[in-house]
């Protein structure tokens, strides 16, 4: 029983959980690198700075640079921002995020908050302002040591635009996937609370044809705990046993799509399956549920992997330009710029963001 755990006791049901972003592990590995300073913080330092630089030429050197970060940083909070405002609203900003989960939390919420027409803008919206952005990074006028680090930061921002419009390609079909779920749970809710196995509605004999076809020896297992541990060796991973993805598609491709109309009439083992599960349903349902999620997290790979990726390198290349703005104040004399470089590394190095700067809006 206690293998059982998530499929008997059932997790949080349907609404956005199933629909969260489980993103490829190797993102999850990954440290995601945030700037140790923001432009305006390094521009504050700077300016400090040059009071007590006795060389001209680097205290005109820190002006360029600092003029060059303050540009930056107005292009990331109106050009990229409008990019993210656009897909989240007006406190939408791309760096909240921690995690692939977290936002791909966020973008499965809003598609099922507007199912018919957040793809639609996204496409036509907001994946043209990522795209403008990547062409207009360069009319920041680049110094010549950021070149490479700004062009790598306009290939992100083009990955972020291509990748999101691949997803809201398929977000429609997605859409439709959670619908006909939905009506598998009604014709099950139907099923379970049939008063007379003789006469039962034809929703219920919806629910008999899916729960056939995902378990074709439903009939001859012994009783409701056999269903479970059978569902739970096809959806739940543990060690030694790996998620049964050809089931996963089974019940996405096959056993959903065909139980979305009732059969012509009664099955002739409606009435013994029902009395053997009928009353396992309060068991029954969760278990399914899980897979269901299971199936759509594993689907949903497929349309936001790539998205993750773009996000993940967008982070790079941001903190990237960044860097070259640290190592150039460091190099005209600015200690605390170096000091930022090191903490940076720091940073690089243990994956986890700095103390200096939380997770908030900036």
């Amino acid at each position: 029983m206690g293998a059982m755990s998530e499929l008997d006791g059932g997790l949080p049901g349907g609404g956005l959980g199933g629909f969260g972003g489980d993103a490829d592990l190797s993102l999850k590995k990954k440290s995601l690198p945030w700037p140790v300073y923001l432009a305006v913080a390094i521009a504050i330092i700077a300016a400090l700075a040059f009071l007590g630089f006795r060389s001209y030429q680097n205290r005109q050197k820190l002006k360029k640079h600092v003029a060059f970060m303050e540009n930056f940083q107005e292009f990331e909070k109106n050009q990229v921002g409008a990019f993210w405002k656009c897909l989240f609203g007006k406190e939408g900003d791309g760096r909240r995020f921690n995690s692939p989960e977290q936002l791909n939390m966020q973008i499965e919420g809003a598609l099922y908050a507007d199912p018919k027409t957040f793809p639609e803008k996204v496409n036509n919206e907001c994946a043209p302002k990522a795209l403008k952005a990547a062409k207009g990074v360069n009319d920041i006028e680049p110094l010549p040591e950021y070149s490479s680090a700004v062009d790598t930061y306009a290939k992100t921002l083009a990955a972020l635009a291509n990748t999101i419009q691949v997803w809201a390609e398929g977000a429609p079909k997605r859409v439709e996937t959670k619908l006909r779920e939905q009506k598998i749970t009604t014709a099950g809710s139907t099923w379970s609370t049939t008063a007379n196995p003789n006469k039962a509605e034809p929703l219920a004999w919806q629910y008999d044809k899916f729960l056939h076809c995902a378990v074709p020896d439903v009939d001859k297992l012994k009783d409701g705990q056999a269903l479970l541990e059978f569902l739970a060796s096809k959806c739940v991973q543990r060690k030694g046993q790996d998620i049964d993805q050809a089931f996963l598609a089974k019940l996405r491709d096959t056993c959903i799509p065909e139980a979305q109309e009732a059969p012509a009439k009664q099955p002739p083992t409606f009435k013994a399956t029902f009395n053997k599960y009928g009353a396992e349903y309060e068991r029954i349902d969760p278990a399914f549920a899980s897979c269901f999620r299971k199936m759509n997290k594993e689907s949903k790979k497929d349309d936001l992997v790539q998205f993750d990726q773009a996000w993940v390198d967008w982070i790079n290349g941001s903190s990237g330009v960044r860097s070259v703005g640290l190592r150039a104040m460091c190099d005209a004399g600015d200690e605390k710029a170096c000091e930022g470089l090191e903490r940076q590394e720091e940073h690089k190095k243990g994956g986890t963001k700095p103390a200096a700067a939380p997770a908030k809006k900036h």
